[in-house]
């Protein structure tokens, strides 16, 4: 049994008789994270489907030279399982084979910048990205040097003339900066403070769209970011 992002079905669950075999004769081998063009039988109102054929188009080697990038990649197939959903979703699918794909060429240096990119990316397409622009206990603005505080439970920045909550933490205009970017899929040139964002990520994923569970791969990431 094997699990797929499509483009056109969202996330399916598939049955995929003999593909050992024939991947054993060379034969349109699935690869975990390859990306291809699957041909799926597909009947409405099954939990399963079947999978017919799977002609990979990117089998992501680059992803196993680094357990760190299979860390992330983890990262991500734990978000997608989560709250992929069974409904299309073409910038879901979208954001994760590009993200993947950087993050299987990436530099040791980059492999936490484009993991925190991927994720968080997909966070936002998934329509629970952080308010990062308006304070959310009053509503108001915030210029572009204030000094706010980040508020998971409220779900982004408070701003300085507001009482934030205990455990708020601090986030200034340049890692407000670099959040905005991150979200958008790009990794900062300057992203400084990486251990911090990826604890950001951590306690937000898990108050937001995990009940309260951590990322389990993302400890094999922060303690060498």
């Amino acid at each position: 049994m094997l699990r797929f992002l499509t483009r056109d079905l969202g996330l399916v669950g598939v049955m995929a008789k003999g593909v050992r075999r024939r991947a054993s004769l060379g034969e349109g081998a699935v690869g975990t994270y390859a990306e291809g063009t699957a041909v799926i039988a597909h009947r409405e109102g099954r939990d399963l489907q079947t999978l017919v054929e799977f002609t990979p188009t990117d089998l992501q080697m680059g992803l196993a030279t680094d357990f760190r990038r299979l860390s992330g990649a983890s990262v991500a197939a734990e978000l997608i399982l989560r709250h992929g959903g069974q409904e299309p979703n073409p910038c879901l699918y979208r954001a994760l084979t590009d993200g993947l794909a950087r993050l299987a060429r990436s530099s040791p240096g980059d492999i936490a910048g484009e993991v925190l990119a991927l994720c968080w990316r997909m966070v936002e397409v998934l329509g629970f990205g952080p308010e990062l622009r308006t304070c959310t206990a009053c509503g108001g603005g915030l210029g572009e040097r204030d000094m706010a505080r980040f508020d998971i439970a409220g779900g982004g920045v408070v701003g300085p003339e507001c009482r934030h909550p205990p455990g708020s933490r601090r986030v200034g205009p340049l890692a407000r900066g670099h959040l905005d970017l991150l979200l958008r899929g790009d990794v900062p040139g300057d992203l400084r403070g990486v251990r911090a964002h990826l604890s950001l990520l951590q306690d937000f994923t898990a108050h937001h769209l995990l009940g309260g569970r951590p990322l389990a791969s993302l400890r094999f990431l922060a303690p060498s970011a």
